[in-house]
C-alpha cells in the first residue's frame, strides 16, 4: 500500500481548473462588453423616432413649432444643453454644416434640454444659424429607445427626406461625419 495522495486522471488539476474558470470569465466579460457596445450603437427600437418626428416644440420666441415643418429634408436633430461640454464643442461644426449643406437639403434642428435664458445667450454668442427648440427633460427618457440607451447628451439623429434614420450618434458629432452624408 502506498501512502500520499493519488492523482485521479479524471479530475482536472487545480491549474487546469483555474485556467478554465479564467477563460470562462474572460469570455463572459468580452460577451458583456460586445453586448453593451451593440446596444449602445444599435439598440434602437425601429420606428421610435416617429414620436420625435410627430412632436412639436416651443422655439426661442415662444412659438410652437412642429417637427414636420422640415419634412422632406435631411434633418440633423441634436439634443443638447449649455452645461454639456461636448455639446458646446460640436455646435460650431453644426453652424458650418448648416451653411455648407443647406442648399443640398440639410436642416439642423437643435433641441435644448436646458433653461431658456442660458440657451438664448449661447445661441446669440455663437451665432447659431439653425432653429433651436426647447425640449422637456422627459425627452432624455424618450431617446433611450431611439439609440441613446443611457439618455445622455449630446445625442443626434440624422433622418433622411424619407423619414429613415441615416445616423445615430451618442456623443459629439463631427463635421466630417456630416460631410460624408452629402458626398
Amino acid at each position: 500500500m502506498t501512502t500520499g495522495t493519488a492523482h485521479d486522471a479524471t479530475q482536472p488539476s487545480a491549474l487546469r481548473r483555474a485556467l478554465l474558470l479564467g477563460s470562462a470569465g474572460l469570455t463572459a466579460s468580452a460577451a458583456g462588453a460586445l453586448g453593451g457596445w451593440w446596444w449602445l450603437t444599435h439598440g434602437a427600437v425601429d420606428g421610435e423616432e416617429g414620436k420625435l418626428l410627430s412632436a412639436s416644440f416651443e422655439d426661442l420666441s415662444g412659438r410652437v413649432t412642429p417637427m414636420r415643418t422640415w419634412q422632406g429634408k435631411t434633418r440633423l436633430i441634436n439634443f443638447w444643453a449649455t452645461w454639456c461640454a461636448p455639446c458646446r464643442e460640436e455646435m460650431p461644426d453644426f453652424v458650418i454644416a448648416q451653411s455648407r449643406y443647406a442648399d443640398r437639403g440639410l436642416q439642423i434642428i437643435g433641441i435644448a434640454i436646458d433653461r431658456k435664458p442660458p440657451v438664448e445667450r449661447f445661441v446669440r454668442d455663437l451665432g447659431i444659424n439653425y432653429p433651436i427648440l426647447m425640449g422637456d427633460p422627459a425627452w432624455l427618457e424618450a431617446v433611450k429607445t431611439m439609440g441613446n440607451p443611457q439618455g445622455v447628451l449630446p445625442f443626434s439623429l440624422v433622418i433622411g427626406p424619407d423619414d429613415r434614420v441615416m445616423l445615430r450618434r451618442v456623443g459629439k458629432l463631427k463635421l466630417s461625419e456630416i460631410a460624408a452624408i452629402f458626398r
